[in-house]
């Protein structure tokens, strides 16, 4: 199995080389990530379920789709070939929606994630029949209504990943889906 190359980057998000993503996690260097929401019509946004196999937060519920961005690779690209891996949900790069950047570190034993994480929104009309799931990535998946997502995060539900910066700055645009 290759080994992914991710970008190394410094402390303001610019590229200064290429690392490994085993060695960006082991030393805690910058690299960029992405997190998707993806909201059908009916108002419910889609949350995965992490493996319990995950270095980090494994067994609870997460934003929709998330990836590391390979080196040289644009966000958007990520986006959609992480969501067709995780999910087998097919989009073109232009269907994702930009909302915003955040650095997010995360820490656990000997894995320290560091990342500029872009987030964007995909609205899509999916069923469960469309949704194909990468075992090793996602053990389940659920539609929530965004309220109950909304009461999810204000609570600071113990199941869900908490991405609270990241949540603080999404949540006010979702809430203009409602």
């Amino acid at each position: 199995m290759v080994e992914e190359k991710l970008d190394l980057l410094d402390e303001n998000g610019r590229v200064i080389g290429v690392q490994s993503k085993n060695d960006a996690h082991r030393t805690g260097a910058w690299h960029k990530s992405v997190h998707i929401y993806l909201v059908n019509n009916r108002k419910e946004i889609l949350l995965q379920l992490r493996t319990a196999n995950k270095d980090i937060y494994p067994s609870v519920w997460d934003i929709s789709v998330g990836g590391h961005v390979d080196a040289g690779e644009k966000t958007s690209v990520t986006a959609s070939r992480e969501m067709e891996e995780e999910l087998g949900i097919k989009a073109q790069p232009e269907e994702f929606e930009y909302l915003t950047t955040i650095k997010e570190v995360l820490k656990t034993g000997k894995y320290i994630s560091s990342e500029f994480v872009d987030s964007f929104l995909i609205r899509k009309n999916v069923t469960k029949k469309d949704i194909v799931m990468q075992e090793t990535e996602v053990a389940d998946f659920k539609f929530v209504k965004l309220e109950t997502f909304f009461k999810m995060v204000k609570e600071k539900d113990k199941l869900l990943f908490p991405h609270y910066e990241e949540y603080a700055k999404i949540i006010p645009i979702l809430k203009k889906l409602v």
